[in-house]
């Protein structure tokens, strides 16, 4: 179990996508949360197509924190994309609420051979996100189990970036108590009824900083040994792969994945 901060590993641009991104959003230094807050409530109460979306997962999160506390109320980040987008929604939501701007409380499972670039993404978030993040290798069940048990105050609920088309996720409502023999907490799944191209179109809308990886053609994200390029993204000459925002149909997500039973990113 180890707090993230910096990283001996140089990746280019800090594992973060080389697309345009909000000027506002390019900083290596702290975000603006204000600014966050500002453009995603936004977008919420806004005509396009993404609105209603965006304003289900803010109350979700938001009836979140009014039931169980802000102290009490922690994330799950892993640095995929359905993970970015629910700490950018978090930290527009914690904006209104906390005040004294108090450190989000994270937690980051790590397994074997991971990308070095979500690796870095996910520090660079560390920083510019403000969290407080623990870092603890797999298995998820054990991993959970020791974040609980080294958290003060002892977290009652955490958000998770799981969508309804992900393992397991087909009979999930927003919230939901962990399984029996897991860890005890209620999981919060605020983008739970979000599709892939919700995903793409709220960070490409608001120019978030995404793991560069994605723009190399991956799609869904585990470890080095159990994800590859997603073949449906290889281009016509065959040499190089289009970015994952470029997946026309959402079913073939995970064609880049082998079956394997690490922790997913998406």
């Amino acid at each position: 179990m180890t707090a993230y901060h910096s990283t001996d590993i140089l990746i280019k641009d800090n594992g973060c996508t080389t697309r345009p991104v909000d000027p506002k959003l390019e900083t290596m230094g702290r975000y603006d949360i204000e600014h966050i807050e500002k453009t995603v409530y936004e977008l919420a109460d806004s005509n396009d197509p993404l609105g209603p979306c965006v304003k289900e997962a803010l109350q979700v999160i938001e009836k979140a924190y009014a039931h169980h506390g802000l102290d009490f109320t922690c994330l799950s980040f892993n640095g995929g994309k359905d993970c970015t987008v629910l700490l950018h929604l978090v930290t527009a939501v914690l904006s209104r609420l906390d005040k004294e701007r108090k450190p989000l409380r994270t937690v980051f499972v790590t397994y074997p051979n991971p990308f070095p670039h979500v690796d870095t993404f996910v520090k660079v978030c560390v920083h510019r996100y403000q969290l407080e993040c623990m870092a603890i290798p797999g298995p998820m069940q054990g991993a959970l189990q020791e974040f609980l048990d080294h958290s003060i105050p002892r977290p009652k609920a955490v958000f998770v970036g799981i969508r309804r088309n992900d393992p397991y996720a087909e009979t999930l409502t927003h919230f939901d108590m962990t399984d029996k023999h897991w860890p005890q907490f209620m999981r919060v799944h605020p983008i739970i009824d979000w599709t892939y191209k919700d995903i793409w179109d709220f960070l490409l809308k608001l120019g978030i900083p995404y793991c560069s990886l994605y723009d190399q053609g991956y799609t869904s994200l585990g470890s080095m040994e159990n994800t590859q390029p997603n073949p449906q993204l290889k281009d016509e000459l065959g040499s190089t792969f289009k970015p994952a925002y470029l997946l026309k149909d959402e079913l073939y997500e995970r064609c880049g994945r082998k079956s394997s039973s690490s922790i997913s990113l998406h």
